[in-house]
């Protein structure tokens, strides 16, 4: 039913009674592997895995070809040892010391501590034989791990060490290392690839010449058509006012629900760029609608049942945007037994622009300040600063609610919207591990016990923003003032690069003032749990957060959710609370 690890404790992996969760115990007598009762060849797996404290595992592709599992937490430069490596190869014939080669470290440590649920997802594409001989060697397309990409298109030339199997076949078990130490896996979901969906007998009709609609082109002639290899924008030959209908066959590999995703990268977030007068498109399989794309998003996807086999179908799209250089379409399909695939041009000579190269900012030897956008779940936040620490541990912070939004370790901003041409959106987006919290003001008054944390503040009259202030060594420390009171809100990260400690220093109007009521949100989840050590852990065992000796918080119960909140109390005006974000 749940897994819970101490992580103080080396292999300390405890569970409770129910459904949902694999938990191993080594133990003499019960060291066995978990081998799936079905075998796979290409796959695509994803799942969430405990470690304990200093524990070892592996999930074995084919039962031969292994993604390590094990605490690697603080590790600074990983090896093909460390949690999301495809591990070494073993020959005893090479000689003492050679008998290891290959191994694929991760690109960065993407862990976090132990006794935290961390996700992991895999695609997995098998070897391929022609008769016995071994055509093209087993290959990890992609391996992430908390969100980061930590593995792409690593080719593995046979099984890895410690494999059930030594051969190479098409086909094996998926399994799961059971004879080395602790863990805990939950969420398993897999996809297999036996199939595609291909288009034949494709045809396109262009149409140009004034503003387009989503019935242009059946009430009009076109400008030109023929036959066409591939869905793209170029038989158009315009940057805009044009619109496209390609037709032809559809082969089904398998009956099933299949779903559908046309992308129009024309359409923005903003309001001038987006909705039906912009753009949008229509897909048609034998004669019935399946997919609407009004405009009002770039992407627009729908589902469709269909049989084994042929089927006509339309595409049409149009384009009304003339500032706008870009026009690229996607058609993306996906199935039983069909993995994701695109159904168009993925490489298209095109004279109105091509997509940009991420700009990803980085810091050197100093911190980082970068001032943006974010979006923070389903709000854009306009007053927005994100700081990155050289050690590699950086956040993001709500200028105008003295708020946390993010804290994540690894690589820091990728900012192309921000300054791409225009910077459509100018919006930053966090990279590495990120941990995403609530985003509600740091600091509120409360009537009493049971009142509502606020979602915002809405008074500016109650809240002003002084900026913030670098030390010497350039991290920010941001100002405000709370009903008169002087903040100074500090946030460092600490010194082994794992965790982040936060400081709020608060002074009253005057040294005989002792505000009351006032208090500080640490954390807000659907579960926030004590631990033995002393620290919490918050939702689905997701981050732990610690205090200073001496600090008294408080859990309580608020429209089904929990909030861990610290009393502020002051001593001749003054006050300090501190906590550390850990994960």
């Amino acid at each position: 039913g749940a897994a819970t690890a101490d992580r103080n404790q080396p292999l300390a992996l405890a569970d409770k009674p129910g459904t949902g969760v694999l938990v191993n115990n080594p133990a003499p007598g019960a060291r066995g592997h978990l081998f799936t009762t079905w075998e796979h060849s290409d796959l695509d797996l994803s799942l969430d895995v405990m470690m304990p404290k200093g524990s070892n595992s592996g999930v074995y592709l084919m039962g031969r070809y292994e993604v390590q599992l094990f605490d690697s937490w603080g590790v600074r430069a990983p090896t093909f040892a460390d949690m999301g490596a495809i591990y070494q190869r073993w020959d005893d014939s090479r000689g003492v010391g050679r008998e290891g080669f290959e191994g694929t470290p991760p690109r960065q440590n993407a862990s976090h501590a132990p006794g935290l649920w961390q996700h992991l997802e895999i695609s997995f594409r098998a070897p391929t034989f022609a008769g016995q001989r071994k055509v093209t060697n087993a290959r990890f397309a992609m391996v992430m791990l908390n969100g980061v990409v930590v593995q792409e298109n690593v080719e593995v030339t046979g099984p890895t060490r410690a494999a059930t199997f030594l051969d190479e076949r098409p086909t094996g078990p998926l399994m799961i290392q059971g004879d080395h130490g602790p863990v805990a896996v939950r969420n398993i979901r897999y996809k297999s690839y036996t199939g595609s969906v291909k288009l034949t007998s494709l045809k396109y009709h262009a149409f140009e010449g004034e503003p387009m609609d989503s019935s242009y082109a059946t009430a009009h002639m076109p400008v030109r058509e023929g036959e066409a290899i591939a869905i793209s924008s170029e038989p158009a030959r315009v940057p805009d006012k044009f619109a496209l209908s390609y037709d032809g066959s559809m082969s089904v590999p398998w009956a099933g629900r299949y779903r559908f995703e046309l992308n129009l990268d024309w359409i923005g977030n903003d309001a001038e760029t987006r909705g039906a007068s912009v753009g949008g498109g229509k897909l048609t399989i034998d004669g019935k609608p399946v997919v609407r794309h009004n405009g009002a998003e770039r992407r627009a996807y729908a589902d469709a049942e269909l049989s084994a086999g042929q089927h006509p179908f339309v595409l049409t799209f149009y384009k009304n945007r003339p500032w706008f250089n870009g026009r690229f379409v996607e058609l993306w399909v996906e199935g039983p037994e069909v993995e994701r695939q695109a159904l168009h041009a993925q490489s298209v000579s095109n004279a109105f622009g091509s997509p940009a190269s991420p700009i990803v900012v980085a810091p050197q030897l100093d911190p980082v300040v970068l001032r943006s956008f974010l979006r923070h779940r389903d709000t854009k936040r306009v007053i927005a600063v994100s700081v990155a620490d050289p050690l590699g541990v950086h956040f993001s912070y709500d200028l105008a609610q003295g708020a946390l939004l993010y804290v994540w370790r690894g690589p820091f901003l990728e900012t192309t919207q921000m300054w791409h041409e225009r910077g459509e959106d100018q919006i930053a987006e966090p990279l590495g591990s990120t941990i995403t919290l609530p985003g509600t003001p740091a600091l509120a008054f409360l009537a009493d016990s049971n009142a509502a944390w606020p979602d915002s503040i809405i008074d500016e009259r109650q809240f002003r923003r002084d900026g913030y202030e670098l030390d010497k060594t350039g991290h920010p420390t941001f100002l405000y003032h709370l009903r008169g009171i002087a903040v100074e809100d500090a946030i460092r990260a600490d010194a082994d690069a794992l965790s982040l400690r936060r400081e709020l220093t608060l002074r009253a109007p005057a040294a005989n003032v002792a505000p009351v009521g006032l208090y500080l949100q640490v954390a807000q989840d659907v579960r926030i749990s004590h631990q033995s050590d002393g620290s919490y852990v918050v939702g689905d065992r997701s981050f732990y957060i610690t205090f200073p000796s001496g600090a008294q918080p408080v859990i309580r119960q608020q429209n089904g959710r929990e909030e861990l909140l610290l009393p502020v109390h002051f001593d001749r005006g003054e006050a300090r609370v501190a906590y550390t974000i850990v994960w």
